[in-house]
């Protein structure tokens, strides 16, 4: 019996060792490995002036990057133009394609809708643990004014946290002109001024307006949802009454003038089919738009379009749900590593090498520094501008253009 059990522990000992080997041979020549050092991919949707030519060296140097920091990550980037980016997010997600990170608001792939139909992790939870300096530095109440009931989606930008409506407008314009602009309080005021443009410059729309970029934000209704459903309040509003924006009499003052503006030629006549709002600021065609106005608005606009523009503050500033939701990063729930993507935004927002490389490319290369904390384009800033600074991250550890006021 002793000899009969040795001999069975030695062949099961032999078989052991053999399919231990045969395990190591098979994971060999597979080339696969069920190590910890096998880089994940993560995979990051966001808004902006599309897919730029320099994206994957920004993608080497970012995953370099992240490896140092310990986390194992190949980053892969994927910028959607301003026109485009609400439909491909919508098919993505209704797909259910797998990705780890997108950028979300209230006026594109709309968190409200996305947040309620699955789309997004819940990361109430995760956020003491993988992302605790981003929630301190945002603060309890702005996390707060981005939940749907008492949950966070997403995770709100680190910018300006409040809103006033007003006119961007072309300084060489003004100057060409000499207009005098001091007594515009209102739509209804910069008439004589667009009239000026119509008649002299025909290559160029006088007021943008198109389809979720108009004038219509300077009535600046309170919304109870978001911009796409009816449903508003009055931001000095004391009865809280709740009321159909479309009802309004402000509303009809305003369509009124709109159409005045439209059949005397002021706004471009296809106005309604136009969905990229960004290429004919970029072409230099328009005069005078709209804007969600902040301290420097005017530098950065000059700064992504390349001509200078003068702002003009027509609304009082306003903090409101629309502003904690209006810039976010979500992390999708078809996502393999939801755990570690929000580390990767938890070093996005705190370290400024990281934030820097990703909103303006690499330093000496796509800009330049002109001092510690201000840049200008470098030699091949052409081929890396997404033109995110202004939504993306934390706006406080960026750098800055050299016609922005530190």
């Amino acid at each position: 019996m002793r000899r009969v059990l040795v001999m069975m522990l030695s062949l099961m000992l032999m078989l052991s060792m053999m399919t231990g080997c045969g395990d190591s041979q098979v994971s060999e020549s597979s080339g696969e490995s069920s190590s910890n050092d096998k880089p994940v991919d993560i995979t990051w949707y966001f808004i902006g002036n599309g897919q730029q030519e320099d994206n994957s060296k920004i993608e080497e140097a970012a995953s370099a990057y992240l490896k140092e920091k310990g986390l194992n990550v190949n980053l892969h980037l994927q910028c959607y133009d301003w026109g485009s980016y609400d439909q491909k997010m919508r098919t993505t997600i209704a797909a259910r394609e797998k990705f780890d990170i997108c950028f979300t608001s209230s006026w594109t792939n709309n968190y409200q809708q996305q947040a309620v139909k699955g789309a997004y992790v819940p990361l109430n939870d995760l956020l003491d643990q993988y992302a605790p300096q981003t929630k301190a530095m945002l603060g309890d109440d702005f996390l707060r004014g981005s939940q749907i009931d008492g949950i966070n989606y997403a995770i709100p930008a680190n910018k300006e946290k409040a809103h006033q409506w007003g006119f961007i407008i072309r300084k060489d314009m003004i100057d060409k002109y000499n207009m005098d602009l001091s007594s515009v309080k209102s739509l209804e005021d910069m008439e004589p001024f667009l009239q000026i443009i119509k008649d002299n410059e025909p290559g160029m729309y006088a007021l943008e307006a198109l389809n979720g970029e108009s004038p219509f934000k300077l009535l600046d209704f309170d919304r109870v949802g978001d911009d796409k459903y009816p449903g508003v309040m009055w931001n000095d509003s004391a009865d809280m009454k709740v009321f159909n924006e479309f009802e309004a009499s402000e509303t009809k003052a305003y369509f009124d003038t709109m159409r005045n503006y439209y059949t005397k030629g002021f706004i471009r006549q296809d106005a309604a089919t136009v969905t990229d709002f960004n290429a004919d600021l970029a072409a230099g065609k328009i005069f005078a738009s709209v804007k969600s106005l902040k301290p420097g608005k005017d530098a950065e606009m000059t700064a992504s379009t390349g001509f200078e523009w003068i702002q003009l503050e027509i609304t009082p500033p306003i903090i409101s749900n629309r502003d904690t939701s209006g810039s976010m990063q979500a992390i999708s729930s078809t996502s393999d590593h939801p755990e570690l993507a929000l580390q990767l935004l938890e070093l996005f927002n705190t370290d400024p090498y990281l934030n820097n490389l990703i909103n303006f490319g690499v330093e000496g290369t796509h800009y330049v520094k002109v001092n510690d904390t201000q840049i200008k384009p470098g030699p091949e800033s052409e081929k890396y501008n997404p033109g995110t600074g202004w939504m993306f991250g934390n706006q406080f550890i960026n750098l800055l253009w050299e016609n922005e006021d530190p």
